[in-house]
């Protein structure tokens, strides 16, 4: 798997990009993952979907995978924080 411009993979340049609290949008996500490393654009979009705690087919197709991003309703991505946010169990 590819390494980042500072060693990481792209999974821990995604949590890397966020502070506790920021919300961002996609662009702006994508844009600083980018930048910490020379990953193909469908290794950083598979990534930000499989890391994704509210999206219930990455949930499935990635059953082993933590995730730790929450996705709003406006497409904006911010960490997950398990005393901040409630989840609905399906």
């Amino acid at each position: 798997m590819g390494k980042g411009k500072f060693g990481e993979s792209c999974k821990e340049a995604i949590r890397n990009s966020l502070e506790l609290g920021e919300v961002v949008t996609f662009s702006e996500l994508f844009r600083r993952v980018r930048n910490k490393g020379n990953w193909k654009d469908d290794t950083i979009y598979q990534h930000l979907m499989a890391l994704v705690v509210n999206l219930p087919p990455a949930r499935r197709h990635w059953p082993h995978v933590e995730p730790f991003l929450l996705l709003h309703e406006d497409g904006t991505y911010e960490l997950y924080d398990p005393n901040k946010h409630k989840m609905v169990k399906e």
